[in-house]
């Protein structure tokens, strides 16, 4: 009896019970893996180039256009990881560098404008869809809630005198443009390298 279950046992076919179960689990795994090493990938890039753009661009940061690309681009929580990642370089920069004066003003300035950021994440991602149109719509709604935002913060706390018409636009076409070239930077990544930064756009390029 013993001899004859265990030439069963032997012959039993196991492939179908636990291997094609293993060999899909082993894949899934990978595939999450890939996945979050290209989001991470991504949510560093996009952070970094943000920052070391405005370096080069009188130190407007892009606040606006890099929360619209990281929530469209990115899951919500590393949307949030990389906005507030390049407002923490932006203010480190600001006070370690570039003689920001250390005071109440100008700290609850810089808190304002990283909570103001953070705000129109969930706007941009509830507005969704793909397009250039549907982006430049979540864009201009989201730089106005910013720019809101902000303004009921300096009602409440002063600088006002920031909110002209030339400043606005000004800060306006700064995002604007940076919008293209993280929109850009986004496309070349997952077209270029795939296996780098995966391949999903939320561009149709037709």
């Amino acid at each position: 009896m013993r001899g004859e279950e265990d030439a069963a046992s032997v012959h039993r076919p196991v492939g179908r019970s636990r291997g094609r179960p293993c060999l899909v689990a082993r894949r899934r795994g990978t595939m999450m893996m890939t996945t979050q090493f290209n989001t991470t990938l991504w949510t560093v890039t996009l952070a970094a180039a943000a920052v070391l753009g405005s370096l080069a661009t009188a130190c407007m940061m892009p606040f606006v256009a890099l929360a619209t690309i990281a929530a469209k681009t990115l899951p919500r929580g590393q949307a949030v990881i990389a906005v507030l990642g390049a407002w923490a370089a932006n203010q480190f920069l600001g006070f370690a560098l570039l003689g920001y004066p250390v005071d109440g003003y100008a700290i609850g300035w810089g808190l304002a404008l990283g909570a103001a950021s953070l705000a129109v994440i969930p706007l941009v991602r509830r507005l969704g869809g793909t397009g250039l149109i549907r982006l430049a719509v979540a864009f201009v709604a989201a730089f106005a809630v910013w720019e809101g935002l902000l303004f009921a913060f300096a009602l409440a706390f002063g600088g006002t005198d920031t909110f002209t018409p030339a400043i606005v636009l000004r800060l306006f076409a700064n995002d604007a443009l940076w919008l293209a070239v993280l929109t850009g930077l986004h496309l070349v990544a997952t077209l270029g390298a795939p296996q780098l930064f995966g391949n999903s756009r939320f561009i149709r390029l037709g």
